[in-house]
């Protein structure tokens, strides 16, 4: 059980605090080179500056929640507005690889807070989701989307790429080496979440779509 522990905070470290520091390097190295250019935009240099500030703190926000869980302190009473994260997620992916990632809110109502544990998962798979489809699927456009539809909290990431091909499976997916998506599949499943990964309804790209009981986010009442 402690193995277990000791991986899961690994794999949580390496997801989450790990590229959210690499994400702050490669933007502080877009500040350098857009301040040292003999053209410089003095607003490219202020978003790329407000993008390091608000990436820094986000892997602080990250190092105390696992800090958090590693005390097995976490507060059952604070929830993450996961509509927000996922908002400021987009918005921070079009800024620092310029790839057109518009957010949309969606569904009869809006999404509840969520424990922190649960929406760690899934802000990490709507971002191994968008770095997925900036690395692979030369898409011209991501859209990002989350809402509540019935009595679930349905998230989706669609970009309109090369998309996967029509027979993807799991065990295919795992033979080909692609763990990202693999570990998306674990995420889900480990909250209770069901997740879909194809073309969904559209004719281009790969639609990353998450759907989640409302049940299982419920924040205790004090």
């Amino acid at each position: 059980a402690v193995a277990a522990e000791r991986a899961r905070l690994a794999r949580e470290m390496h997801d989450s605090v790990a590229k959210t520091l690499h994400g702050v390097a490669l933007a502080a190295d877009g500040l350098a080179a857009s301040a040292g250019s003999d053209r410089m935009d003095p607003a490219l240099v202020r978003r790329q500056a407000d993008l390091v500030a608000r990436s820094a703190r986000r892997a602080a926000a990250e190092s105390r929640e696992l800090l958090t869980d590693l005390r097995r302190e976490t507060d059952p009473t604070h929830g993450t507005d996961v509509t927000a994260e996922l908002e400021a997620l987009a918005a921070d992916f079009t800024t620092r690889t310029g790839l057109p990632t518009a957010f949309r809110r969606t569904g009869e109502a809006c999404a509840p807070s969520v424990p922190p544990a649960v929406a760690r998962h899934l802000l990490t798979i709507a971002a191994e989701a968008l770095e997925n489809a900036h690395r692979h699927a030369s898409p011209t456009r991501v859209e990002v989307r989350a809402g509540v539809h019935g009595d679930l909290l349905r998230i989706s990431v669609h970009d309109d790429g090369t998309g996967l091909p029509p027979d993807t499976t799991l065990e295919r997916l795992r033979e080909a080496g692609h763990f990202g998506l693999l570990g998306m599949v674990e995420r889900a499943t480990a909250v209770g979440a069901r997740i879909r990964i194809g073309r969904g309804c559209r004719p281009r790209g790969t639609e990353v779509r998450l759907e989640l009981p409302l049940g299982a986010v419920t924040i205790p009442r004090t």
